[in-house]
């Protein structure tokens, strides 16, 4: 009986290392950044579209690194992602008593910094030859994908700009309420990309081209969030080591 214990206890460790090698060629590390712009949707702790002041689009930027899993069979891949990453808007007629019409001539900046965590699967369209005159040694592929983020906020920066001068506000993330990870804004990002078989340089494995389209809400709209929540457009880039 001893026996038929030790070998039912050894079938998971038989399996893994069976399987590891495949693992092995499958998994990659990660790592790249994201820059675009970003449209304010929401702000802080609100349930409407309606803006305190008027707005402008704001930079906003990803670094990220994490693991890849490619599918078995080759036709998809998921990824998981560990990122630093900060979103931003314009503040337009901002009031100041100093100046002749009551409000500040100069654009304010509201921006927020956070540590997020998100799941990313894709799944490949097609594969055909880079560019004729290279087909030979350069293959593409194109993808699709679609990402859940959810974050934590590291900080929020406002500045003021006015007529003679300017008023920075920094708020740290453990000072802002209802800063618990999942009712802050989970972001919701589609993408569409291209995967290369070399890196920049010929650095590794692979790398990726996308632009993606990310959107912040809450889910149903049930709860505000403690962020401001964004419309963004980025170009991606990511390299396969």
């Amino acid at each position: 009986m001893k026996y038929i214990a030790t070998i039912i206890l050894l079938i998971p460790t038989l399996l893994f290392a069976q399987n590891e090698s495949d693992m092995k060629k499958r998994l990659s590390i990660l790592t790249g950044t994201s820059q675009g712009i970003s449209f304010l949707r929401k702000e802080t702790f609100s349930h409407t579209t309606k803006k305190t002041f008027p707005v402008t689009p704001g930079y906003t930027y990803l670094f990220f690194g994490g693991v890849n899993i490619d599918a078995k069979k080759g036709n998809s891949f998921s990824e998981l992602k560990l990122a630093y990453h900060s979103k931003s808007n314009g503040i337009d007629s901002i009031i100041d008593i100093d100046s002749p019409t009551g409000v500040s001539p100069h654009t304010s900046r509201d921006r927020f910094k956070y540590l997020s965590l998100s799941y990313r699967y894709s799944r490949y369209i097609k594969e055909s030859s880079f560019f004729n005159a290279f087909k030979k040694t350069n293959t593409y592929k194109t993808f699709y994908s679609a990402e859940v983020q959810v974050s934590y906020i590291l900080n929020q920066r406002k500045t003021l700009n006015y007529e003679n001068g300017s008023t920075v506000m920094n708020t740290k993330g453990k000072n802002i309420s209802d800063n618990f990870i999942l009712p802050t804004s989970p972001t919701f990002i589609l993408s569409y990309g291209i995967e290369f078989n070399k890196g920049i340089l010929n650095v590794g494995k692979k790398s990726r081209l996308s632009i993606d389209f990310a959107f912040d809400t809450f889910t149903f709209g049930i709860i505000s969030s403690p962020s401001n929540q964004y419309f963004s457009t980025m170009l991606s880039y990511r390299l396969l080591i």
